[in-house]
């Protein structure tokens, strides 16, 4: 059996941007003006005391009362009323309240992160049209919470998802498994949504079923992030912990991966039991080792992908995104595990 190497030497990933690395944007985005609007509706919420007045609210906010909270999709259209006016009556509901409004008391930085973000993504697709931004509270899960919706019309982030471990109190999400929590913070807010925001440019041929096809999909999606968000970490681009980007910059190790993969034939695979094994939510990866992170096809996409960008100079993100071609581009790389 051949041994698995795992080297904490190198600190970051190779070719990615490090975290403690200077980051510099050579973008002249100086002519993209954008602005970004940031609606607490959380805060509009807990402030109501009557049926009368939520459903005066889900009159105000159509969008959001009909997309995320799927009023009109309802058997009763006294339902997404219920869901508001249980949350905001139930007391352990209003001390996470309190833990969202001191964890997010100011939204400036937040709002300056999205603004950075949206000029990025106008640089490169100047038909793209800024969201409009909802804040909201929804119970982490306990009524009608989801942790993020993301349109081309608007966005609304679930600020208790991202609160971190230290509020008082943590109902049914804390039974998520730590190494997805563990992404649930307030920097992960921003990429998080540029992530679903990048599914828009990102074609794909749907009857290529392969590994592959899922591997560079994915490869696409942080590359776009990358390009996007050029300063972000690795560490949170990934989802990967400190750790396990150590062990992805050596060399050795990479190449014990990808060659567990060449000779299990798992690249032009189409059974989906297998390509979960390597592209899902996994805590590790241990067909492959113990130590090997979840996800690994993705982060094997992405140097797929960086391969590609570096081989092929003239291609921009638009080239890239608009490519469905999965095997071209992964034959065009020359990627071989380095």
């Amino acid at each position: 059996m051949k041994k698995y190497l795992m080297m904490t030497l190198c600190l970051w990933l190779v070719a990615c941007q490090s975290d403690s690395d200077v980051c510099t944007d050579t973008l002249d985005l100086s002519k993209i003006n954008v602005e970004v609007k940031i609606t607490r509706l959380e805060q509009e919420i807990f402030r109501l005391k009557t049926k009368a007045e939520i459903n005066a609210f889900l009159d105000k906010y159509p969008d959001f009362a009909e997309k995320f909270m799927l009023r009109n999709r309802l058997p009763h259209d006294s339902i997404a009323a219920d869901q508001i006016y249980t949350m905001i009556t139930e007391p352990h509901q209003d001390t996470l309240y309190q833990d969202v409004q001191k964890k997010f008391a100011d939204l400036t930085s937040l709002k300056k992160e999205f603004e950075d973000a949206f000029t990025h993504i106008k640089y490169y697709y100047p038909l793209f049209k800024v969201p409009k931004i909802y804040t909201v509270m929804t119970g982490q899960g306990s009524f009608f919470g989801t942790d993020l919706f993301v349109s081309d019309a608007f966005i609304v982030i679930s600020l208790d998802f991202f609160i971190g471990k230290d509020n008082r109190y943590r109902p049914p999400i804390e039974m998520m498994p730590d190494y997805i929590w563990r992404r649930y913070h307030p920097a992960a807010i921003v990429p998080s949504c540029v992530q679903y925001l990048s599914n828009a440019y990102n074609k794909t041929d749907i009857t290529d079923k392969t590994a592959l096809a899922e591997m560079v999909y994915h490869g696409k999606t942080y590359q776009f992030m990358r390009q996007i968000m050029p300063c972000l970490p690795d560490s949170i681009l990934t989802g990967y912990t400190s750790l396990e980007i150590n062990s992805l910059s050596d060399a050795k190790n990479r190449d014990f991966i990808w060659n567990h993969l060449i000779e299990q034939q798992v690249l032009f695979n189409t059974n989906q039991r297998t390509i979960s094994k390597y592209l899902e939510e996994r805590p590790s990866t241990p067909e492959i080792h113990a130590k090997t992170p979840g996800r690994i096809g993705r982060w094997l996409g992405w140097r797929i992908v960086q391969k590609y960008m570096q081989k092929k100079p003239e291609i921009t993100l638009q080239n890239l995104m608009d490519n469905p071609n999965a095997r071209e581009i992964f034959n065009q790389s020359g990627y071989k595990g380095n």
